[in-house]
């Protein structure tokens, strides 16, 4: 038996006795039959969380809608701000609550992409490809109207000013990790600049000192990764399970708790679960939540009531003392390993 499966053994030893679901129809948690447990909420991400205990998650990881980039087809979804300040300020007001529920030793990881500000009016035509972005055609976005201060084709460098917020709020920021997107779409319209091939995924840490497991990084910071289509969940944006597992397996010891304030088609909750982690993700979308909660049942998790999951939260990993991640057993260079 190897240490993973030393470690799953450990985990369910800890579990007792669950009972059954009695949460509300926005809520839902599920127990797997190796004693994980996944919650689901339905509704604005930063209000969700604040359902959620203080200090309990190992790690976090997400991608957020971009700015102005799709329409995923319901009122008040964040990333369709009047203005970027609007647009920044709202994505605080999520990781702020992130960061409470985050362990004191926790990590975040954060995959967000650029937009570009094109202030020459309503683009034309349509994308076959991918749906979601053909609302630009239909309504003007802000960053379809003239008179910003930046020149007309500019990136607008979203990703840095959310990490630079995000400093302010007082997160230390790690790694700016490249994700190669081995094969990312073509762009039929970008004749005069080369094509988008990566997008950043920054590395925050809730404090300077933290837990983190380096035997388990495949690369340094360049991670080269494909794209996964999710044609069922109709969701074109989706990141790729390699991705999040990296992030989980570096931040988490199994057992250990994950988080998705925005969770979409699911991959995070899904990708958690297939490593022995618990997991909550949050999402507006009715949607993605239904079809997550159908592929849950379809998978053959039972459903629990969300105070067990709660209490399940509360709890650490059972090898988190032992956890090769764990801080407390990190050794200073030059510094003999304690026996």
């Amino acid at each position: 038996m190897n240490a993973k499966s030393n470690a799953a053994e450990a985990v369910r030893a800890q579990v007792g006795h669950q009972p059954k679901s009695s949460s509300p129809v926005d809520r839902y948690s599920f127990m797997t039959g190796s004693q994980h447990v996944a919650g689901l909420i339905q509704g604005d991400s930063a209000a969700s969380l604040r359902q959620l205990p203080s200090d309990i998650f190992n790690v976090a990881v997400t991608s957020p809608p971009y700015y102005w980039v799709r329409d995923y087809g319901y009122e008040g979804q964040l990333g369709h701000e009047e203005s970027v300040e609007a647009y920044i300020e709202k994505l605080m007001g999520v990781f702020d609550e992130v960061k409470r529920t985050l362990h004191p030793e926790g990590m975040f990881f954060l995959n967000i992409g650029d937009t570009y500000y094109s202030g020459n009016g309503q683009p034309h035509g349509s994308d076959p490809k991918c749906s979601s972005r053909n609302f630009l055609r239909i309504k003007v976005r802000p960053v379809d109207v003239s008179g910003w201060d930046i020149p007309k084709k500019s990136m607008i460098g979203i990703p840095w000013k959310v990490a630079f917020a995000m400093q302010e709020r007082g997160w230390t920021l790690r790694s700016s990790i490249i994700w190669n997107r081995c094969n990312a779409f073509v762009e039929p319209t970008a004749r005069d600049r080369p094509h988008r091939q990566y997008e950043f995924v920054f590395m925050f840490t809730k404090s300077r000192f933290y837990s983190f497991d380096r035997s388990m990084l495949v690369e340094e910071d360049v991670w080269n990764i494909p794209i996964e289509r999710n044609r069922r969940a109709k969701h074109n944006a989706a990141f790729p399970s390699e991705l999040v597992r990296r992030c989980i397996e570096v931040g988490s010891p199994v057992g250990g708790h994950v988080l998705d304030p925005f969770v979409g088609s699911g991959t995070t909750i899904f990708t958690a679960l297939a490593h022995d982690r618990n997991v909550v993700g949050i999402d507006m979308s009715a949607d993605y939540v239904d079809y997550i909660q159908s592929a849950l049942e379809a998978d053959g998790h039972q459903a629990t009531s969300w105070p067990y999951l709660q209490k399940r939260l509360k709890q650490p990993s059972a090898v988190w003392s032992s956890w090769v991640g764990n801080k407390e057993n990190f050794r200073k260079p030059g510094k003999a390993k304690v026996k």
